[in-house]
């Protein structure tokens, strides 16, 4: 009896080569995924890669939330990766990467809310965090986002801060104060009347001091960051300062240069929102010293965007990995988590219906919670195919068209994730 047990649940754990030619069909929830089927599926593909990249098609889809648990966990016990960096704002999630430091001696409630639009599903991986840096208080798992919607005015007074400590030229933070639009901002209500006004003239005015503006940020940005690197090749002093100086005017950066092109262009805000990304996870891997590092956020935001695609209408929009390996030439391994019915923070995702449609296919044969590289067999059926990634109604196909081996190089697939519990959280666009 005891044998007929242990021979059912290996067949359980066991990868499952299913309808479709190259997809591996997990028979096991996504929590159970046993390491030798990761190390499977994985080791090789990720053994090159200084950034692997988990992108969801939906926010705050609980099977999306569960995989990429399971994922993160892999990678940082078998991988040895410690830092893991989140679609999040550099400032905002200083909360929960202080969390995250401290519960190696002290464990209090996870500031959850930090998040974007958390869910009751996002909790396990941060209480596993813990639990993994309590058991390893001298190889701990560290935090951070990457994101541009803070406060603006919190960068400013920080950099006013920073910029004395670290000995940037006062002439630098004079012409930030001087020229940045929103610099003298202390509130969202101050912030939008500038807002109110770009919206009308198409662009921050005077265009001579917004440009005065974004060459002195960029001048701090590199000043702090050779600064912090001479700092540590030299082992002479505490190189944090500088370099949350660089993300702080980084992140102004982007912050600035969506909101200068909001009205106008679409592709051109979205770009300087996912350059800052890819700037930013450039620097928090240069602050910790990290060579390798997990990457988790939207798929738009981590797709290698080797040839067109148009997201939502928009256009062929860049992602922050676009730009990080276009600056630093880093090898990035992304998976793209997808489905045929979904639903998360973001709405219910409508079901797709192109015949070209991945997330169709594989629904229709038979697949429910899969894993398949982007160059499997089947894929040769069309030249692109359509990815879940919408909720527009009526006759319209609902998602983003791509050549998938150019986008990413492997793709998780429920048949079913939807939204667990939804948690308080802030506001993502003004927090």
């Amino acid at each position: 009896m005891k044998r007929f047990v242990f021979a059912w649940v290996l067949w359980l754990s066991m990868p499952a080569f299913g309808a479709l030619p190259g997809v591996t069909e997990f028979r096991t929830t996504p929590e159970a995924i046993p390491d030798a089927m990761l190390s499977r599926l994985l080791d090789e593909r990720v053994a090159a890669a200084e950034v692997v990249a988990l992108g969801e098609t939906l926010h705050g889809s609980a099977g999306f939330l569960r995989v990429q648990t399971r994922l993160i966990r892999y990678l940082v016990e078998k991988q040895g990766m410690r830092l893991i960096v989140w679609e999040n704002p550099t400032l905002r999630s200083l909360e929960l990467a202080r969390w995250v430091a401290a519960c190696a001696t002290e464990r209090t409630p996870v500031p959850i809310g930090v998040l974007y639009m958390p869910t009751r599903a996002d909790g396990p991986l941060w209480e596993w965090i813990c639990d993994f840096n309590r058991a390893h208080p001298a190889d701990p798992v560290v935090f951070r986002g990457m994101d541009v919607w803070d406060r603006p005015w919190e960068h400013h007074a920080r950099m006013r801060d920073l910029g004395e400590r670290v000995g940037i030229q006062p002439q630098l933070a004079q012409a930030i104060d001087n020229h940045c639009p929103v610099a003298r901002a202390a509130s969202w209500a101050e912030v939008e009347a500038v807002l109110d006004q770009v919206a009308v003239e198409g662009g921050f005015r005077p265009e001579a001091a917004y440009r005065a503006c974004r060459a002195a940020l960029t001048a701090v940005v590199d000043a702090a960051r050779r600064s912090g690197s001479a700092k540590q090749a030299a082992r002479n002093g505490d190189a944090e300062p500088d370099f949350e100086l660089a993300l702080s005017a980084s992140t102004l950066l982007g912050w600035l240069g969506f909101y200068n092109a909001f009205w106008t262009d679409d592709i051109g805000s979205w770009n300087e929102r996912d350059r800052t990304q890819g700037r930013n996870l450039e620097l928090i891997m240069q602050r910790h010293r990290a060579t390798r590092v997990v990457l988790a956020a939207h798929t738009s935001h981590v797709s290698h965007n080797r040839s067109p695609a148009d997201w939502w209408g928009y256009g062929d929009l860049k992602s922050g990995v676009f730009f990080f390996t276009e600056a630093t030439g880093k090898k990035v391994f992304n998976i793209a988590f997808t489905a045929y019915e979904g639903s998360g923070t973001q709405g219910h995702w409508s079901l797709p219906t192109a015949p070209n449609s991945l997330d169709r296919k594989l629904h229709e044969a038979g697949h429910a919670f899969a894993f398949l590289p982007s160059n499997a067999p089947f894929l040769k059926e069309h030249a692109r195919w359509w990815i879940q990634n919408g909720n527009f109604p009526g006759p319209y196909q609902s998602g983003v068209e791509l050549v998938l081996p150019d986008h990413f190089d492997a793709y998780v697939f429920f048949e079913r994730s939807h939204i667990d519990e939804a948690l308080p959280s802030r506001s993502m666009w003004r927090p």
